[in-house]
């Protein structure tokens, strides 16, 4: 509506607006043809009540019809009256969402603060979990994603490890934009998400033990299962060793190695714990090469495919970690010293030697039922 139209409607009386809107013609509609009575360009009241029985009008403001009703027409316009002299409210523009791609602020997210901080296959592992949400989330802006957009991402992928890493790394970036400002709240904290919970795996047997030696003698990684099971070294730490590292029955661990599209790539160990010097049995450091670059010159492919067909054979899970599992367990049978099982092992909490890597099997269990009877026998 005009100012015009305004001033009208405050300086006329109801009844001259309504004998001002029948008089009206031209491009105005009139009483008979849209049961509306049109006072001004704008500004309209119902010529009948509607079926409540209120008369209903209304101000056109902005493109949008602000309605106002009352028991009679004239109780309707004063209202209009009012309205417009209270001053209308101003439209409230939309607020245009300048937040970045997800894609984009992810890109960047890694560069800044994941790659000058992570290991090259710690790096390659985030990159390959976050596929998914890149290709869902990708071409979407930081501050469009809601919390039940990620639910439903979440929810719909299969319950495992990746998918709990992927929330992890998802949430961090979130956790990163809100902080920095990009967006106003995170959605990831009002995720409900139900945890992976991994299949237990358990150490060999003593039996289990001798059979998988038995299975692999004749295999050309029989030396390094032989060294696994007398060190509980990771896999990655025995396959970057090299000659120099074996010394009077001790073998030091300062490296790692990561194999990435191919490659060997050597890097430092997984934590500060990780450095240490384990014993080694005698019989097997005179069997390790002396010369070369590495004393285990495999790679993980080969190892694993390797030892998978073994197990399948024996009829009993077998992975290197498991071997690693087997040492820690071994250790707890003969009484070592949990501190001291926390440093052969590379640990950084004893609750991860305790709790994840110690097995307490039933042969064990059994061999000292009777030390456990004697405390509490009182014959």
């Amino acid at each position: 509506m005009n100012d015009d139209g305004f001033l009208k409607i405050l300086e006329l009386g109801t009844d001259e607006l309504i004998a001002e809107a029948l008089n009206n013609g031209g491009a105005l509609a009139t009483y008979k043809e849209s049961q509306m009575l049109i006072q001004m360009s704008g500004v309209s009241i119902n010529a009948k009540p509607r079926k409540d029985g209120r008369y209903q009008g209304y101000v056109l403001h902005d493109g949008e019809k602000k309605y106002l009703y009352g028991r009679s027409r004239e109780e309707v316009a004063g209202k209009i009256k009012q309205y417009i002299q209270d001053g209308m409210p101003k439209k409230k523009k939309r607020k245009t969402d300048t937040s970045p791609l997800f894609a984009d602020y992810t890109a960047q997210w890694i560069e800044r603060y994941k790659k000058p901080n992570l290991k090259p296959k710690s790096l390659e592992n985030l990159n390959n979990m976050l596929k998914r949400a890149l290709k869902t989330f990708g071409n979407r802006t930081m501050a469009s994603i809601s919390a039940d957009d990620l639910q439903a991402f979440f929810a719909a992928m299969p319950l495992s490890r990746s998918r709990d890493l992927t929330v992890v790394y998802v949430g961090q970036i979130f956790k990163k934009a809100y902080a920095m400002g990009i967006i106003k709240k995170n959605p990831c904290e009002q995720l409900e998400l139900k945890r992976y919970e991994p299949k237990k795996r358990n150490a060999l047997t003593p039996e289990q033990q001798a059979a998988f030696l038995e299975a692999t003698q004749n295999s050309v990684h029989h030396l390094l299962y032989r060294f696994l099971l007398a060190t509980g070294l990771r896999i990655g730490e025995a396959l970057a060793l090299s000659p120099s590292d074996i010394k009077n029955d001790t073998v030091t661990v300062n490296k790692d190695i990561v194999f990435i599209n191919g490659k060997a790539i050597i890097q430092p160990p997984k934590s500060k714990a990780a450095f240490r010097t384990v014993p080694v049995p005698h019989d097997i450091c005179e069997k390790l090469p002396k010369s070369g670059e590495r004393i285990f010159t495999a790679n993980y492919n080969s190892i694993h495919l390797s030892i998978q067909r073994t197990a399948k054979k024996l009829g009993f899970q077998v992975s290197p970690h498991i071997l690693r599992h087997t040492y820690a367990t071994r250790l707890e049978e003969a009484g070592i010293p949990p501190k001291i099982k926390q440093y052969l092992m590379g640990h950084s909490s004893l609750r991860m030697t305790e709790d994840v890597y110690t097995d307490a099997q039933a042969h064990y269990i059994e061999s000292l039922s009777d030390r456990v009877r004697g405390i509490f026998d009182t014959k």
